[in-house]
């Protein structure tokens, strides 16, 4: 911390404006911290100490300005909250112009992970719940097929763009999706970076026929979009959130609504799982209506989905959610037989979202029979998906005191989550050993900690 002991009235005055107590701030902060996948154990003491000068490291800063624009609604920058010259993301090109190109704000973004300082602000920067944080769909601006960025260097010398590299783009996106499946997203998000900055920008930046350059552009939103899963699972919720809003961009200079509508029902995924159930499911409803008519009935599926689990996470009653469900359903049943990740919504993950909803409806027979579904329907490959399948099952039995059938899908949690690198399985396993804590003295749950004494102990 630096030794500046200039009060910070501005800080006071927001705490006042929030009608908040150091305490309130610090459990803030700390909270916004682990979004990120940081630690942070901030108390009223530290509180104290900022309001008397003290700048704490970052990325506290940020997070203090982020905490206040939630409370607030509205934006609340590092600078108004008394931290000025602490605002690094300001300088260090993380955050690039609002009117730049889409392909713009790929290589950007993409080249952050060349430099160790911005990979830093990266990872550290918060997750914005605020819809303000994420570009909104416009009509893009022609440009003629190819054109490079100004300063790109010259055009004439540059190979045209074509079918190669569209194909190339489609294999990549299979195979990155698979990998997330198969490894979690700890695993090969530095080998998607470098791609998408070394081979992606540069073929979006090539001269190409129209729809050359419209089909480069819709894979790289899926590519980028699957960058945005891989951090996310990362537990890097802020880079995650920046990769999706890249990944919307691109899908706009698509003039590709399901693209667009795909990915916000990403970020919906994504603020459900950190507890924004307004945002969540704003995002789901504005993914359904960006859908065009002639969207594929897999993805309408795919969101409908969406929608019933959020309906069911803000509130909503009953048969709203179950209309959401039915919508899902439909769609499914209308689904032609395609390939690819972007074209095909697997009954095993439909199963597990109506798992999901019918759960915070309260309905334990209807969500571990829909859990049951999506083990027999998963594929093999999709370790990760396999995983969470368990945990989930595993937490609402032993929950209503079902407690040997648990462990069964206790067991096989561990088995399919072994070699996973991602903190959703991470935060599950956590959530197990709590939800397990009160029996540790019967057999059957003594039985599996002797198996998995690694991480686990029966005192």
């Amino acid at each position: 911390m630096s030794g500046n002991r200039i009060p910070n009235d501005r800080l006071r005055a927001l705490l006042a404006e929030a009608e908040w107590t150091f305490e309130n701030l610090a459990q803030a902060v700390n909270r916004a911290a682990q979004e990120i996948a940081l630690t942070l154990v901030y108390d009223r003491s530290s509180v104290a100490h900022w309001l008397a000068g003290t700048q704490p490291r970052s990325p506290a800063p940020q997070l203090i300005a982020e905490v206040f624009s939630r409370r607030l609604g509205r934006t609340v920058t590092v600078p108004a909250a008394g931290f000025p010259g602490s605002d690094r993301e300001e300088t260090s090109g993380v955050t690039p112009r609002k009117d730049a190109s889409a392909v713009t704000h790929l290589a950007d973004l993409t080249g952050i992970a060349s430099d160790a300082v911005q990979r830093a602000v990266l990872q550290q920067s918060p997750y914005q719940p605020d819809a303000h944080a994420l570009p909104h769909w416009r009509a893009p601006s022609r440009r003629p097929a190819g054109r490079r960025p100004a300063g790109s260097g010259s055009r004439s010398a540059l190979p045209r763009a074509g079918r190669t590299e569209v194909t190339t783009l489609k294999a990549a996106v299979r195979s990155f999706a698979a990998g997330l499946d198969r490894h979690g997203g700890g695993h090969a998000r530095t080998a998607l970076t470098v791609f998408l900055a070394d081979d992606v920008v540069p073929w979006l930046t090539r001269p190409a026929d129209e729809q050359i350059r419209v089909e480069l552009l819709t894979e790289a939103a899926h590519l980028t979009y699957i960058a945005a899963r891989l951090y996310s699972d990362a537990g890097l919720h802020g880079a995650a959130q920046r990769y999706y809003a890249t990944a919307l961009r691109l899908a706009n200079e698509a003039e590709n609504h399901t693209a667009w509508a795909v990915i916000l029902r990403g970020l919906s995924s994504q603020a459900l799982a950190l507890g924004h159930r307004h945002t969540a499911l704003n995002h789901a409803e504005n993914a359904c209506s960006a859908l065009p008519a002639k969207a594929p009935t897999a993805v309408r599926s795919f969101i409908h989905a969406q929608i019933a689990v959020a309906r069911a996470a803000s509130g909503h009653n009953r048969r709203q959610v179950l209309t959401a469900l039915a919508a899902a359903e439909q769609a499914a049943t209308k689904s032609r037989t395609l390939e690819g990740p972007f074209a095909t919504y697997p009954q095993a993950a439909r199963e597990f979202q109506r798992a999901q909803a019918l759960h915070r409806l309260g309905d334990l027979t209807g969500a571990t029979e829909a859990l049951e579904a999506s083990s027999r329907h998963r594929s093999p490959d999709d370790r990760r998906g396999h995983t969470l399948t368990h945990a989930l099952r595993a937490e609402l039995l032993v929950r209503h005191g079902h407690v040997e059938e648990a462990c069964e899908s206790w067991r096989a949690f561990f088995k399919t989550a072994d070699g996973l690198l991602s903190t959703d399985v991470d935060s599950a396993r956590a959530r197990l050993r709590r939800a397990f804590h009160p029996y540790f003295d019967q057999l059957a749950v003594k039985s599996v900690l002797v198996e998995q004494r690694t991480g686990y102990r029966t005192d």
